[in-house]
């Protein structure tokens, strides 16, 4: 027989898992993240060759700066995976109860 759940706990849960529906799905952000870096870096390599020194060291920092957005993003997918592995092991990790305990 499972546990049963308490309503507001099944509602939170319910609550956080639409919440986290509406995100937007982090493939097609690092996708678009990916993109905008290729044209930064065309355009660095413009500037390069026009001896434009400052305007290539700006681009630069923000080409890193959307590569650590998609590192985020990739670290948040990963612990959202951790997560949900956690609880799946626990739920299965269950032993039986004696009236004793």
């Amino acid at each position: 027989m499972e546990k049963f759940t308490k309503f507001k706990d099944w509602e939170s849960a319910k609550q956080n898992a639409v919440t986290e529906e509406q995100e937007v799905p982090t493939s097609q952000s690092n996708a678009e993240l990916l993109a905008q870096i290729a044209d930064l870096t065309a355009k660095r390599k413009a500037h390069v060759k026009n001896s434009e020194d400052f305007e290539a060291q700006i681009l630069e920092i923000e080409i890193k700066i959307l590569k650590l957005e998609v590192d985020q993003n990739e670290l948040k997918e990963k612990r959202k995976q951790l997560v949900g592995a956690k609880d799946i092991a626990s739920k299965r990790r269950t032993e039986g109860k004696t009236n004793e305990q």
